[in-house]
């Protein structure tokens, strides 16, 4: 008996992107950006304080080294209060032909980039996703100096079920950070 596949619940267009894409490679990461930017505004709507946008870039690097879109997510506090904001995700993308002896190289340049968030407006803890093409995996950084630390193993894929469902626990995991470390001086954040 063949059973249907069991298939990421996004929508119809993003889903055959990402199957194309799993097939058949774009040339350049560029071509990974709406998917992911489509995938983290399903995960982290605005209407729950989150906020999605490329990352600023890191002041006195040479950014020819960083060529990658690094995307950050940021959960902003609630209202009567001044909107204050929180980095909690850093998405890196790199393009397939880096798989899998980029790998080494992208959890250096994640390092650097939740580094940067530390020195911004990051907390104690930042959760960060990797991505090379249909590749990826995540896990968080703390504000220690050390390295970037997995959480879960490479997925092979970004449109399945098993997937959605650990994206889903990193969501539940980013959640439970900004209720842990929200204070009644500000809101949740």
């Amino acid at each position: 008996m063949n059973l249907p596949p069991i298939i990421m619940p996004l929508d119809n267009i993003t889903r055959a992107v990402l199957e194309e894409y799993t097939a058949t490679p774009p040339d350049t990461e560029h071509g990974w950006y709406g998917s992911w930017t489509t995938i983290l505004t399903s995960l982290f709507p605005a209407t729950q304080g989150y906020h999605v946008n490329p990352q600023q870039l890191i002041s006195g690097e040479d950014q020819d080294r960083f060529p990658d879109f690094v995307i950050e997510v940021i959960k902003l506090s609630a209202p009567p209060l001044p909107p204050t904001h929180r980095t909690v995700l850093i998405v890196e993308i790199k393009n397939t032909h880096h798989w899998p002896n980029g790998i080494r190289a992208l959890q250096h340049q994640l390092g650097m980039q939740v580094d940067a968030a530390f020195s911004g407006n990051a907390r104690d803890k930042v959760y960060w996703i990797a991505a090379i093409g249909p590749h990826w995996q995540y896990g968080q950084k703390v504000d220690d100096g050390g390295d970037v630390q997995e959480l879960i193993s490479w997925h092979n894929t970004i449109h399945d079920l098993v997937s959605w469902n650990d994206l889903e626990a990193l969501v539940q995991l980013i959640a439970a950070l900004c209720e842990l470390t929200s204070s009644p001086r500000l809101a949740v954040f």
